[in-house]
């Protein structure tokens, strides 16, 4: 893993902390947290305190990437095997018509229906071709829906639904310069090794209580009882309760049921991390919201008092 299975408070991570703070506060925003992952460092800006920063500056190209609405938490591993809309198949997905079997009865029936070739120059048939494993499908899979992703026009942020704010992709441009700028810098890479190991993600608070997002709230959680979500290219999406004992780089392990027994869950497989007890929070500010709606309304309406009204209003 090239280190990158090293404790959250190693001492090279910290230091890349404080370098990407720095360079993000010196161009007028503000970090709201450093989130590692085995190969990734997700960096969530304070959205509001990019209207501090000034486009001075070319900097790289920045791609807004959205969740779907109805997956708040990002994240999402489509399934393969599994029929979704817009989903696609290869050839031998389509053979097994997106039924799953085990591995060997799934490769005889490919092996089996694989359709026949001809080979060109000579017209004869083609010995049949070797059926592909689940991963090399995953993998021409997650190419195409790459390839289909920068083919298509871009939208920096659907009209309406959840995500229907704004997002300032030149204020973007200049944090994300700052920080390569800072973690590219000879001495500091040749240390910390960071651009080396690490996609840099930019992100923002997804503000949910009910959804643990960022090492903060994992910290914040922990003991408390949480739900995990699984997502795998096999089809074993499944959801595990327990009291959270920690979350790192590279996995979440809780105490299961709270029966003593640790489970481990690589982050690369988890779709996202549920926390009960925020659903108290969540519902106070849903309630408050509503009530500062509501005397919104009152104070755009007006009363009318019993003096201001004559009495011949009422005769025709």
């Amino acid at each position: 893993t090239d280190g990158c299975h090293d404790p959250l408070t190693a001492s090279w991570r910290l230091e890349a902390e404080s370098i990407i703070s720095d360079a993000v506060t010196v161009v007028g925003a503000k970090v709201e947290d450093v989130t590692w992952y085995m190969a990734k460092c997700a960096i969530s800006i304070n959205e509001q305190s990019l209207s501090d920063v000034v486009s001075y500056t070319e900097g790289p190209e920045v791609r807004v990437v959205y969740p779907e609405t109805e997956d708040i938490a990002g994240h999402m591993f489509d399934d393969p095997d599994v029929g979704t809309d817009n989903e696609l198949f290869t050839e031998e997905d389509e053979i097994l018509d997106f039924e799953q079997y085990d591995e060997e009865t799934e490769y005889e029936i490919l092996k089996a229906n694989m359709p026949e070739e001809i080979d060109e120059a000579t017209g004869e048939p083609l010995p049949p071709r070797e059926p592909r494993s689940r991963e090399e499908r995953v993998i021409e899979m997650e190419e195409e829906w790459t390839n289909r992703w920068l083919d298509e026009p871009r939208e920096e942020k659907p009209a309406d639904g959840m995500f229907s704010h704004p997002v300032d992709t030149k204020a973007l441009s200049v944090v994300s310069q700052a920080i390569i700028t800072a973690l590219e810098d000879e001495q500091v890479e040749e240390k910390l090794q960071i651009l080396s190991r690490h996609d840099v993600i930019l992100t923002s608070p997804l503000d949910n209580p009910c959804i643990l997002d960022s090492q903060k709230e994992f910290d914040a959680a922990r003991d408390l009882d949480v739900y995990v979500e699984t997502r795998d290219p096999w089809g074993s999406n499944r959801v595990l309760g327990g009291k959270l004992v920690d979350r790192n780089a590279m996995d979440v392990i809780i105490n299961q049921d709270n029966s003593g027994r640790m489970v481990t869950i690589p982050n690369s497989m988890i779709h996202q991390v549920l926390l009960p007890s925020g659903l108290a929070k969540g519902n106070a500010r849903m309630k408050a919201d509503l009530d500062a709606e509501d005397n919104e309304d009152e104070e755009d309406g007006w009363d009318v008092e019993e003096s201001d009204v004559e009495e011949e209003d009422y005769v025709d």
